[in-house]
C-alpha cells in the first residue's frame, strides 16, 4: 500500500483546523508531542513546549540560530564590573493586555523563577550565581552575581519576562494555561493532547508575524505526519526519519535536512542497581562493543558523523577521536573489571528522538556479542521523563542533549546535582573545572579549562557516544522557513512562499 493511500485511521488525527480571521488556513506545524506548559518558568524542552512559548513571550536577549547573543527585550548591556550586568529595556514594549513592559516585570520574572516549582527547572540563578535583580530605573534592570557569570546571557535567553500585575492575581494552575506575554503570538486556544492555537500580536514591538495564524499540532503517528504533509493538511511536518525523508518531497512540498546540535547517546546510570556501570573500564566497552559507524550508514543513511566530544564544534577539543569498534577490546576491558561472563542490562527508550527502538535493538545485538545480557523496554514519555527527573534509570537511557554552542553549558550536565545530570556523576574535580571555566573571562584560560572537563568526560566514557542528530522535515511549498539546529521553531520568522 502506497504511504498516500495509507488507511483513514491515520488520518483522525488531523481534523481540521478553523480558519484564521481573514478566511485562510493556519500554518501547522505538525510535532510527536504537545507541550506540557504554557507558563514561560516551566520550560522543560526545546520543542514543542519551548517553541510555542517563544512565539508568546519574549526575554532579554534572544539566542540566534548560531548561538550568537542578539537583543530583543534589552536593546543594550555591558558589564559595569566583574559581577554585575547592565540590561537596558526598550521603552516600546506592551504585554498583551495593553500594560507597557517595565523593569519591574522583569525583577518580579526573575525572582518568580527562583521560587518553587519554577527553580526546579530554571536554572538562571544556580548557573550564573545570581544574588539579586535590582531595578535602576523604570527601564534599566542590574543582575547582581556572586562569581563572574560568563554564561549569563546564555541563561537570560531561556528566562522569559510575565507582565507582573497579571502574574501576581492568578493562581499557578490559571496560569499554566492562561499565558500572557509580549511575544510576537498570542494564545487563541490550547485543546490539551491536540493541538495549541496562536494567532498574531499586531502590536508587537517588532512588527506582527507575516503568519497571522499558527497550529501546533500534536500527530504522533510517522506516517500520519507525512500523510498530512502530503495532501496540504500540514506546513511542517517535523521529526521525520532517514528513510521516509524523501517521501516528503511531492508536488505541494519538500524535505528539509540539517545536522543539528543535539548530541544522540546512551545514558549510564550511576546509581542503578549493577554496579558494573561505575566503573570506567566497563563504560568504555560499551562504546568499543557497537560499530557507529555502519549504523549511521544503515540507520542513519549517512546523515551524520560518529561523536568526537560531549562538545559541539568549533569548541571541541580536536584532539579527542571516536572511540571505533572493538569488540576484541570490549572483551578485554569486562573481563579486567571482573565481567568475563557478562552482565544483564536495562536499557530504556521513548519515541522523543526518533528510531529510538531500531537504534536501542541494534545497540543491544552489539552489547550481546560481547557478552552483556541487555533488557530493552519501551517506556511512555511521561515515565520516561520522570526518571530523567529523578535520575532512576537502572541502567542505559536512549536520549538527545545540548542543542547549543556553548561549552560551559554543555558540560554542566554531569555536574553534581545539576538538574539535567539524569545518569548521576559526581565528581568534584570535573565540577571544580566546569565552574571555573564558567567564571573565566579570560578565552585560553577558559578554553584549557573546557578540554580538561571534556577529556575527563570523554576518557571515563560518560555516555555511550553515537552521533550528532540530524533534523528531518517536511516543508510545504506555503511556507518560506529555515530550521534552527537547537530544534527550536521560530515561527514568527516564517513567510508565506509566493
Amino acid at each position: 500500500m502506497s504511504l498516500i493511500r495509507t488507511t483513514a485511521l491515520m488520518l483522525v488525527a488531523l481534523v481540521p483546523i478553523a480558519c484564521g480571521s481573514n478566511g485562510a488556513r493556519p500554518i501547522v506545524i505538525a510535532s510527536v508531542s504537545d507541550v506540557s506548559s504554557l507558563d514561560p518558568h516551566l520550560l522543560d524542552n526545546n520543542h514543542p513546549t519551548g517553541s510555542v512559548i517563544w512565539s508568546l513571550f519574549d526575554s532579554l536577549v534572544r539566542r540566534g540560530p548560531d548561538g550568537a547573543d542578539l537583543p530583543r527585550l534589552a536593546q543594550s548591556w555591558e558589564r559595569v564590573d566583574d559581577l554585575t550586568w547592565r540590561f537596558h529595556l526598550r521603552h516600546d514594549v506592551k504585554f498583551q493586555d495593553g500594560s507597557g513592559l517595565t523593569a519591574a516585570d522583569v525583577k518580579f520574572s526573575f525572582d518568580r523563577m527562583n521560587q518553587a516549582p519554577f527553580s526546579a527547572l530554571q536554572q538562571l540563578w544556580a548557573q550564573t550565581t545570581l544574588k539579586e535583580v535590582r531595578t535602576v530605573d523604570d527601564y534599566t534592570v542590574d543582575l547582581t552575581t556572586a562569581r563572574p557569570s560568563v554564561t549569563m546571557l546564555y541563561w537570560l535567553e531561556e528566562a522569559f519576562v510575565a507582565p507582573r500585575a497579571y502574574y501576581s492575581s492568578h493562581d499557578q494552575a490559571y496560569l499554566n494555561a492562561h499565558p500572557m506575554g509580549s511575544g510576537p503570538y498570542r494564545l487563541k486556544e490550547w485543546v490539551a493532547g491536540d493541538h495549541v492555537a496562536l494567532t498574531a500580536n499586531t502590536g508587537y514591538f517588532n512588527g506582527a508575524p507575516a503568519i497571522s495564524e499558527v497550529v501546533f499540532k500534536v500527530v504522533p503517528d510517522l506516517n500520519a505526519r507525512l500523510n498530512g504533509l502530503l495532501t496540504g493538511d500540514i506546513d511542517l511536518a517535523l521529526e521525520l526519519t532517514p528513510d521516509t525523508i524523501a517521501q516528503a518531497t511531492s508536488t505541494r512540498s519538500r524535505a528539509v535536512e540539517v545536522l543539528g546540535l543535539r548530541k544522540l547517546h546512551f545514558g549510564i546510570a550511576q546509581h542503578s542497581s549493577q554496579a558494573a556501570l561505575r566503573d570506567p573500564r566497563v563504560r568504555q566497552a560499551l562504546n568499543y562493543a557497537i560499530d557507529i559507524p555502519t549504523m549511521i550508514r544503515t540507520l542513519m543513511h549517512g546523515s551524520t558523523t560518529p561523536l568526537a566530544s560531549v562538545v559541539n564544534p568549533p569548541n571541541a577539543d580536536p584532539s579527542l577521536t571516536p572511540y571505533g569498534y572493538h569488540p576484541d577490546k570490549a572483551r578485554e576491558l569486562l573481563a579486567a573489571a571482573g565481567y568475563a561472563g557478562g552482565f544483564d542490562l536495562d536499557i530504556d527508550f521513548t519515541p522523543m528522538w526518533g528510531q529510538d527502538k531500531d537504534v536501542s535493538e541494534t545497540v543491544a545485538g552489539y552489547l550481546q556479542a560481547v557478552g552483556v545480557r541487555p533488557h530493552l523496554h519501551a517506556d511512555e514519555w511521561s515515565d520516561f521523563r520522570r526518571k530523567l527527573s529523578d535520575a532512576s534509570f537502572d541502567g542505559l537511557f536512549y536520549a538527545g542533549w545540548a542543542a547549543l554552542i556553548n561549552p560551559s553549558v554543555e558540560l554542566v550536565i554531569f555536574t553534581c546535582r545539576q538538574e539535567d545530570n539524569a545518569s548521576g556523576y559526581c565528581d568534584t574535580n570535573y565540577d571544580q573545572l566546569v565552574h571555573s571555566a564558567s567564571t573565566e573571562y579570560d578565552p585560553a584560560k577558559r578554553k584549557a579549562l573546557i578540554d580538561a572537563a571534556q577529556r575527563i568526560v570523554w576518557d571515563q566514557a560518560y555516555w555511550v557516544f553515537l552521533w550528532r542528530a540530524p533534523l528531518f522535515a517536511g516543508l510545504s511549498n506555503r511556507l518560506d522557513y529555515t530550521l534552527r539546529p537547537d530544534d527550536y521553531v521560530e515561527i514568527y520568522l516564517a513567510k508565506p512562499r509566493l
